[in-house]
């Protein structure tokens, strides 16, 4: 009778270990689940901003010995300004998609495989992102790099050069500021799962201050949606080389290069369309917003311009393909600033319309590394000679 007592209590002990032993497993699986893949609460926290994108020029045009051209384009100049369409676009930036032209995502086409998943991201949320708190969750998508020895630099390099190629690919998204944009990457100690996430970290918003107010922004995107639909319907009919050149004339009739950097928004569509001023990256990025929609194909591109004086600064132009091959046009520096009264002749309103490598390349030298931290972007191969 005391043996099988004895041998009763030695059960009871092992089914109580087990039973320890089980309830630790639960605890461990729960902590997991909610903490980890619910909560996205990690051992240790690393968090990466952005850095601004090299390409935006606050420095006036060199050609200032000139007087602005009075010549007059096809397009219906300031009217668009005065008897502007409302229309809803509300929905055009949450349907999932996303573009599909070797042109339309000439920079993304040169990312990396983590490159395209932060920029396809940031394409699917386009209208999520406008809240400027949503937060992009990749969960534990990135887990396998990050458990390499160099994991954590390529991801941050990958992040900023999703961004970089984004911004060079979409005009429209000019109302983030990259500053408050922030890549956050959690991880359990001693163990390989890692929680990766893009918001606007300790900042209340990522979006700009201009845009703070949605109805504000939501009636630019509008506005400018409107403009770019009216431009395209004068210019039905038309050659893309007519299209191309009564862009740009009506570019120069209708933005004043901003010296004073008097717009809310010089460097972006919103100052050049809604404000009509702007300076050089302006200039550029509003003609390939155009181009977008008439589907010239078209790049913007950044590097250096050295004016007739010697001196160089940060600029930022485009290149554009008629008949299959790749020219060069600087809006900015056919636009130049009043000096006295007169006009200028045609030769210097296309003094950078439509050139080739050899004259092109004298007074402009392309840089593909947009910013600190980016891989260094290509661009297409110009024509050797000017457009005839």
């Amino acid at each position: 009778m005391r043996k099988k007592l004895r041998d009763n209590k030695g059960i009871t002990v092992a089914a109580l270990i087990l039973i320890i032993l089980f309830l630790i497993l639960i605890a461990f699986l729960v902590y997991e689940i909610v903490y980890v893949d619910v909560l996205g609460i990690m051992g240790t926290r690393n968090t990466v901003q952005a850095d601004t994108v090299v390409g935006g020029s606050g420095t006036r045009p060199t050609n200032t010995e000139n007087t602005q051209s009075t010549e007059n384009t096809e397009l219906a100049g300031n009217s668009l300004y005065q008897n502007m369409e409302y229309t809803d676009i509300s929905g055009l930036y949450n349907d999932g998609n996303t573009q599909t032209s070797s042109v339309d995502r000439y920079y993304y086409n040169q990312l990396d495989e983590y490159g395209k998943i932060i920029y396809d991201s940031f394409d699917t949320n386009k209208e999520n992102m406008k809240s400027g708190t949503y937060t992009i969750d990749f969960n534990t998508q990135f887990s396998d790099l990050l458990n390499l020895p160099n994991g954590e630099s390529t991801l941050n390099q990958a992040f900023q050069s999703a961004w970089n190629a984004y911004t060079y690919d979409n005009m429209d998204v000019f109302y983030i500021d990259v500053e408050k944009l922030t890549l956050t990457t959690r991880s359990i100690e001693n163990l390989s799962i890692h929680s990766v996430e893009i918001s606007n970290g300790s900042n209340s918003s990522y979006l700009k201050d201009t845009f703070q107010n949605q109805d504000v922004l939501e009636g630019k995107l509008n506005l400018l949606e409107a403009m770019k639909t009216e431009i395209n319907r004068q210019l039905e009919g038309l050659t893309n080389y007519e299209k191309v050149r009564e862009v740009h004339n009506w570019l120069i009739d209708n933005i004043e290069y901003d010296v004073n950097l008097e717009a809310e928004e010089p460097y972006s569509i919103s100052g050049a369309l809604t404000e009509g001023k702007a300076v050089c990256e302006g200039y550029a990025r509003c003609f390939k917003y155009i181009m977008d929609e008439l589907e010239i194909p078209c790049v913007l591109v950044s590097g250096t311009g050295t004016n007739s004086n010697g001196e160089t600064e940060s600029h930022a132009w485009n290149y554009v393909q008629l008949d299959g091959i790749w020219y060069a046009i600087d809006v900015t520096w056919d636009d130049p600033i009043i000096v006295g009264n007169g006009t200028v002749s045609e030769d210097t309103y296309y003094r950078h319309f439509l050139k080739g490598q050899t004259t092109f390349f004298e007074t402009h030298q392309p840089d593909g590394y947009l910013s600190e931290n980016s891989i260094m972007f290509t661009f297409p191969t110009l024509s050797v000679e000017d457009y005839e």
